[in-house]
């Protein structure tokens, strides 16, 4: 644009020629670009802080919770009487890759029933995973954790030493259930005697005649498939392990129609499983009950 000062003379005013005008658009938006993915990346890294902490606190608190029961077995001294029971259902369980291992991983779940004694009254409580809410519902890669109690008078109790293991196993009743944790695509124990060593069929204490113990040769080698104390028996110390599935995973996982393609699915996100493991001492052990060198 030109000025005219005088006749003859013209001054030319200052400005942004269109190419100006277009780089510096250029760069504004690349700039806007930029904050918006860094805000994006930064959202998603809150995101999936915020989920593994919640994943990690609901393992952390079933951990002690699941401690607080379990350390209060006590033996029923009845020969009839289950004091300890834990057993893999008949299932599938499935396998999945562990980063940098050519060796898959087997996820186990167990259903598992104890007995502890408060005052006058004995308490019967169970856990287990399913898919629904039916106690006899399939078992699918992932499921749920319920918890199961019921209570019976020592009076009531006496001579009937199977009456809350079977309230346990024939409660088909959904109401009756607590839903503990959602997620699981691994819930199981380990028994260990007094000196701390791993029970199986072919431990001293298996010699026990209120003992019961079926190693597992085909669902999970090197596990035990089934647990069984009765008498003044119980296990010395119990090892839990759980493992839960982020809720992002989770919630992809469930999209999937099928129990093989969640398998499938499952067997190659093991770095998104927090796995809790812990020895737990039972405080009412009988010492008697096991073989002494």
């Amino acid at each position: 644009m030109n000025t005219q000062l005088r006749p003859g003379v013209t001054r030319r005013l200052a400005g942004f020629t269109l190419v100006e005008i277009m780089v510096t658009m250029v760069l504004r938006s690349v700039i806007v670009l930029g904050l918006m993915a860094m805000f994006n990346q930064t959202q998603r890294a809150f995101r999936a802080g915020m989920a593994q902490t919640d994943q990690l606190e609901g393992g952390r608190m079933f951990s002690d919770f699941f401690r607080q029961d379990l350390q209060q077995i006590t033996p029923t001294g009845q020969t009839n009487g289950l004091n300890f029971f834990a057993e893999i259902p008949n299932y599938t369980p499935a396998q999945m890759t562990l980063p940098a291992s050519s060796h898959p991983r087997t996820n186990i779940f167990q259903d598992i029933f104890f007995m502890t004694r408060q005052n006058q009254y004995w308490s019967g409580i169970g856990y287990f995973v399913r898919t629904n809410l039916s106690y006899f519902g399939n078992v699918s890669p992932v499921g749920t954790l319920y918890r199961f109690q019921t209570n019976r008078h020592v009076v009531d109790f006496a001579g009937n030493g199977y009456v809350l293991f079977q309230a346990y196993q024939n409660e088909t009743n959904p109401a009756y259930f607590s839903k503990v944790l959602d997620g699981v695509v691994e819930f199981h124990v380990r028994c260990y005697d007094d000196k701390g060593l791993f029970i199986t069929n072919g431990s001293p204490v298996s010699t026990n005649q209120f003992v019961s113990i079926t190693n597992s040769l085909l669902i999970a080698p090197g596990e035990v498939e089934f647990y069984g104390f009765s008498n003044n028996v119980t296990p010395a110390f119990v090892e839990l392990e759980v493992g839960v599935l982020e809720p992002a995973v989770l919630k992809r996982l469930k999209s999937l129609p099928t129990a093989v393609l969640q398998s499938s699915f499952l067997a190659s996100h093991a770095g998104n499983i927090q796995v809790f493991r812990q020895r737990i001492a039972i405080r009412n052990v009988d010492p008697s009950a096991y073989p002494q060198p």
